[in-house]
This record gives structure tokens, sequence and C-alpha cells, in this order.
């Protein structure tokens, strides 16, 4: 069986990481609980923000 891994800084696994928080964000219950994964959620999406913004940047520059 072939296991791929994917570098945990990449683009690919903080988009992994964003849906997956979300889609624990949706079904958690508990208040407490719901603060703790929003804001584990706001820090994923800003820096998936973050290597969007470099990535777009890059090809940019190779376009030029």
């Amino acid at each position: 069986m072939l296991v791929k891994v994917i570098s945990s800084c990449s683009i690919k696994a903080f988009r992994y990481r964003v849906h997956a928080l979300e889609q624990d964000l949706w079904k958690a219950t508990d208040p407490v609980s719901r603060a703790n994964l929003a804001l584990q959620l706001a820090d994923a999406a800003t820096t998936l923000a973050r290597l969007e913004m470099q990535e777009a940047q890059k090809q940019q520059q190779d376009v030029l």
C-alpha cells in the first residue's frame, strides 16, 4: 500500500485542515469547544490565505 505524505506546511495541508475544522465546528455543540475550534479555524484560514497569496504572486511573476 502506497501512502502519500503531504508537507504539514503546504497549501494542500492547510486546505484539508480548514475543511476539517469547519466540519468539526459545524458539528460541535459545546460553546467552549466551538470557541476553541473557531480560533483554530481562524488561524488556519489566515495561514492558508497567506500561502494562497504567495502562490498567486509566484505564478504572476512566472508569467511576466
